[in-house]
Parts: structure tokens; C-alpha cells; sequence
């Protein structure tokens, strides 16, 4: 069998998680290590809680035997500034990733990184792409997976994949919200996996 392309995972939430478990399951990839956040973010959670995602991904790694991280300050975002100059890596996927990603980090990928955001790009760029979606009265919800740059979401787009909205105007909005995020993420493991190959195939063409 041909050498797996290895891959570096900033994960959070739960369709980085989802994404994650899918790349683990094909053969043609090795994820050599997770980097993710174990608290909530202050504007969020004043008492900087342990997020709920976390500890599925750490069990995720223990059971893999693959590399994990919690990064959860601008100090310690040197722990991945290290690792990614100390170890060859073909690919880096960013999924709910807290902090921009220096170029030192996403520009050492054999291949290329990519970042997977659950909103329509360049429309709908930053934080609660979702919010802006539907305070538009958008009738979708598109998930882009783009290369990453220097900027936020701001890298070539490589593929979308729609969702449609069906608001439920006897719900709120942020109950609308939180039934569409859990309603698109499936769509991460998809995106993911085809946004590599694709990168793979363009590499070999």
C-alpha cells in the first residue's frame, strides 16, 4: 500500500470532531495530530468552562494513538508553532479553529491546508456566519472548505455544499440556529474528505 498523507487536525465542535472520525477511517490518511481548544471562550462562558466537545476528542486520540494538544491562549499557540516545524505533514484541516493560523504553520504542508466554515464565501466571512445567514432571509446555508491565507476565510474556495434553510417561524432564531448547525454536520466529514482529494488529484494532474 502507498505511504497515507499525513494529516495535522485543528478541531473543534462537533463536526470537527465528525470530520475527524471519517479521515480516521480511510486508509489513504494518518492523522498525526489534534490540536483543539479544552475551554469555552470568555465571551461565551464567564467562568471559561471545559467545552463539551473536548472530552470525546481527547478519548479520540487515547484510542488512535494520535498526538493531542489543548490550546487555549496566544501563549500557548507556540505548541503548534513548534510542532508544525518539527514534523513533515502533508495536510493541514482547520474545523472550528479559534486563532489565525500563522503562515510559518498552514504554509509547511506538503500539499496545502485547508479550513472547512459553515457559511457562504466570501459572503459571509468571521464569526455566526450562520446568524447572517438567515437574518438575511437566506434560503440556504452553504459550507465552504477554502486554502488558507494570512486572512480569515479568505483563501481560493475549493468546494460548497448547500443546505437548505426551512425556518420554522414558530421558533426563535437562535432555535433555528442551533437545529441547523446540527443539521449541516454531516456535511463536514464530505467536504473534508473531497476537498483533499481534490487537492490530491490537482497535485498529480
Amino acid at each position: 500500500m502507498a505511504n497515507k498523507f499525513k494529516i495535522i487536525a485543528l478541531v473543534a465542535r462537533n463536526h470537527g470532531y465528525e470530520a475527524i472520525q471519517q479521515l480516521q477511517k480511510l486508509d489513504s490518511y494518518e492523522i498525526i495530530a489534534i490540536f483543539t481548544h479544552k475551554f469555552n471562550p470568555k465571551i461565551y462562558d464567564l467562568n471559561k468552562g471545559i467545552r463539551i466537545d473536548f472530552p470525546k476528542l481527547e478519548k479520540f486520540a487515547q484510542n488512535n494513538n494520535i498526538l493531542f494538544y489543548s490550546i487555549d491562549s496566544k501563549e500557548e499557540k507556540s505548541i503548534l508553532d513548534n510542532f508544525a516545524i518539527n514534523n513533515d505533514f502533508d495536510f493541514l484541516v482547520s474545523i472550528s479553529w479559534r486563532y489565525i493560523i500563522p503562515k510559518l504553520v498552514f504554509s509547511k504542508a506538503k500539499i496545502n491546508s485547508i479550513n472547512i466554515h459553515r457559511g457562504d464565501l466570501p459572503k459571509y466571512a468571521g464569526n455566526e456566519p450562520i446568524k447572517q445567514a438567515l437574518e438575511n432571509h437566506e434560503k440556504e446555508i452553504i459550507v465552504s472548505s477554502h486554502l488558507i491565507n494570512e486572512k480569515i476565510d479568505d483563501g481560493e474556495i475549493l468546494l460548497k455544499i448547500s443546505h437548505s434553510v426551512n425556518y420554522d417561524e414558530s421558533k426563535s432564531l437562535d432555535s433555528n440556529i442551533v437545529r441547523l448547525k446540527n443539521e449541516i454536520t454531516p456535511i463536514f466529514p464530505k467536504i473534508t474528505v473531497n476537498s483533499l482529494k481534490m487537492l490530491q488529484e490537482n497535485r498529480n494532474s
